[in-house]
């Protein structure tokens, strides 16, 4: 099966402040690759509808897939959707990711019938689904964490190892295309993955269930090494709340001898509890580091 793995377009000021390598739709191509398919991903932050439209009409894939992360971001999905039924009606069309987790039912009922599914939480663990797809489209609805009209299958489940699957860098077009602030170009990668706390403004611990993991320090040195990119940004909504897991990163760096500039997020209770392993990377090119203040104390 051909599959094209895409992400939207950009929002307001992107080009401005920044534009992200899209991790998780090349999760989801690296997982569709594994599974056999052929695989081709689009970004629409870089490249346009007329690419998009494009690829439809040269490459005609079976299956398209959008990650929505942002809210911001469903309207064009929806639309984009209806053309594609128009120009390949017997395609499959498909959209997961964070924002599309909570708002399944109305994607769906505003798709009208154009999108085939949404895939809750972690859409990476998405072997078996593509298999249903391709065989029996009728018994989607049964898998663990996709809605479909006619009804939807058991909660998501969460991915167990996060050294399973590394992201497709490789199949992403204009890779020097992403930047955040000064750092241009810039990677990204992820360290470890989910959030302990609960906040009442934030979305992310219902997301992962309040669940943290981490990477093996070995596979994320490797990832790092294979970045031609001389700016990484670490996508962890809270980095190194484990400061063992943080010193242990940095000193796998330092053994490789990978020179990088990092672009971090942190809670300011983290970096006050953990001063030492982000001093620590400072000596090892943390260039710059978003604080969020959780609580007025």
């Amino acid at each position: 099966m051909k599959i094209l793995c895409c992400h939207p377009s950009g929002l307001m000021y992107t080009e401005i402040y920044l534009r992200l390598e899209p991790l998780g739709v090349e999760l989801v191509a690296q997982a569709a690759l594994r599974a056999g398919h052929e695989v081709r991903i689009l970004d629409l932050q870089v490249f346009s509808h007329k690419d998009y439209f494009k690829a439809l009409d040269q490459w005609h894939p079976d299956a398209v897939c959008f990650g929505l992360n942002y809210l911001a971001n469903i309207p064009e999905v929806i639309d984009l959707a209806k053309e594609t039924k128009q120009r390949l009606p017997h395609s499959f069309f498909f959209v997961g990711g964070h924002s599309a987790s909570f708002t399944a039912e109305e994607i769906l009922e505003h798709a009208q019938g154009t999108i085939e599914c949404v895939v809750r939480g972690e859409t990476e663990q998405i072997e078996a689904f593509l298999s249903a797809a391709m065989d029996d489209r009728k018994r989607i609805h049964t898998l663990p964490g996709v809605v479909t009209r006619d009804g939807e299958g058991p909660a998501p489940k969460m991915v167990e190892d996060l050294d399973r699957l590394t992201p497709a860098h490789d199949l992403l077009p204009k890779r020097r295309k992403y930047f955040i602030g000064s750092l241009d170009p810039s990677a990204s990668i992820e360290f470890t993955r989910g959030c302990p706390w609960n906040c009442t403004f934030c979305s992310a611990w219902t997301f992962y269930s309040r669940s943290y993991r981490k990477r093996n320090v070995e596979a994320i040195a490797e990832e790092l090494e294979r970045l031609e990119e001389p700016n990484v940004f670490v996508v962890d909504d809270v980095a190194f709340i484990d400061p063992q897991h943080g010193f242990a990163i940095g000193q796998e760096i330092e053994k490789r001898g990978i020179r990088k500039q990092f672009y971090i997020e942190t809670r300011a209770d983290v970096l006050l509890r953990n001063k030492e392993v982000f001093q620590d990377w400072r000596s090892l090119g943390l260039a710059y580091m978003f604080v969020g203040m959780e609580a007025i104390d």
